[in-house]
């Protein structure tokens, strides 16, 4: 059942993936701007229209629209995003360069918000309406109204210049990571916080605990099987879903922090109008989203066995209905 999830992904992220290389192709043609303006520096350069001309039919912009685009898209299907317009280099061996940094920051936030929101939310639904759940649902107001890129700002002040205890730029050391990861995990922590926070005061009047408690399952059993794994299940299914936004969320921090990451290689190819690298770019923010929420469904299935029946029962009946249509 596992394998048969993961095929149909596999054939929804090609679905999608064409869907959004066709869109941000699109897009890329119809955005005021010049990239022969940029790379030949037309400006402040004395280029003959030779050299503009020749430009243009080196970079296959003097085809039709329609054309360029049957063209990059068979290079997409042989895993070749083109060539930079600024570097010359290959969109696909800049990516490999420049995506590590921004996959870890991504990955070190979401173990980070974890962290931070399973035990916050638990606490407040353990002492619902005292005087900690009020404090904690005050700290939680108060870390969702801060901008990520503002609090970026604030800790680069307090923990690299006033007590120059972390870097404020750059990703030589692996204590770099930190503070882009505490601005983008601050924030985001306090909608998960609320989330577990709900979901564990939902479960607690449930006819599964009710009847836990009848047995006489110690409250740590009750926590454990009937609470925590049934509360974490929507908090995996939204966090897959949010993935999109974290990565957007990393542009801003990738530039605040000087951080040679995606977002920030997207940021300078924008500016100059490099359609390969923002093509490539927005592509590969698609597969990570994609790949993201593939993996948050199988942690679903496999952390649900009531969700693994009902899908096999969901596959069994279609499978049904195919053969009598059939």
């Amino acid at each position: 059942m596992i394998i048969i999830q993961i095929m149909r992904r596999i054939g929804q992220m090609v679905v999608v993936l064409f869907v959004l290389s066709t869109i941000t192709f699109i897009l890329m043609k119809l955005t005021p701007g010049d990239p022969l303006k940029q790379m030949l520096h037309l400006d402040v350069a004395n280029v003959s229209s030779e050299q503009v001309a020749a430009t243009k039919e080196k970079l296959g912009l003097n085809q039709p629209i329609i054309v360029q685009y049957g063209q990059w898209l068979r290079e997409i299907v042989q895993l070749n995003f083109g060539t930079s317009y600024q570097t010359g280099e290959s969109v696909s061996k800049e990516l490999l360069y420049y995506t590590p940094p921004t996959v870890t920051i991504a990955l070190c936030t979401m173990v980070t918000v974890l962290l931070i929101s399973v035990p916050l939310g638990t606490i407040a639904a353990r002492y619902y309406h005292t005087w900690i759940d009020q404090m904690i649902r005050t700290l939680t107001s108060v870390m969702v109204s801060v901008p990520s890129f503002f609090l970026g700002t604030i800790l680069i002040y307090i923990c690299a210049q006033r007590l120059a205890i972390l870097p404020s730029s750059g990703i030589s050391t692996p204590s770099g990571y930190i503070l882009p990861v505490l601005s983008l995990s601050i924030g985001m922590s306090a909608y998960y916080v609320r989330l577990m926070r709900s979901n564990l005061l939902e479960l607690y009047g449930s006819q599964e605990v009710q009847a836990s408690r009848l047995r006489g399952m110690s409250e740590s059993y009750i926590y454990w099987k009937d609470l925590f794994k049934p509360a974490l299940l929507p908090i995996i299914t939204i966090m897959g879903m949010s993935v999109g936004s974290l990565i957007g969320g990393t542009v801003v921090i990738e530039n605040l922090f000087g951080i040679p990451g995606v977002g920030h290689f997207l940021v300078d190819s924008i500016r100059a109008r490099d359609y390969p690298v923002i093509q490539g770019v927005v592509l590969l923010i698609g597969c990570c989203v994609i790949v993201a929420n593939t993996v948050s469904d199988l942690l679903l299935l496999w952390l649900d066995p009531k969700r693994r029946l009902l899908q096999r029962k969901a596959t069994k009946s279609t499978d049904r209905l195919d053969g009598g249509l059939l």
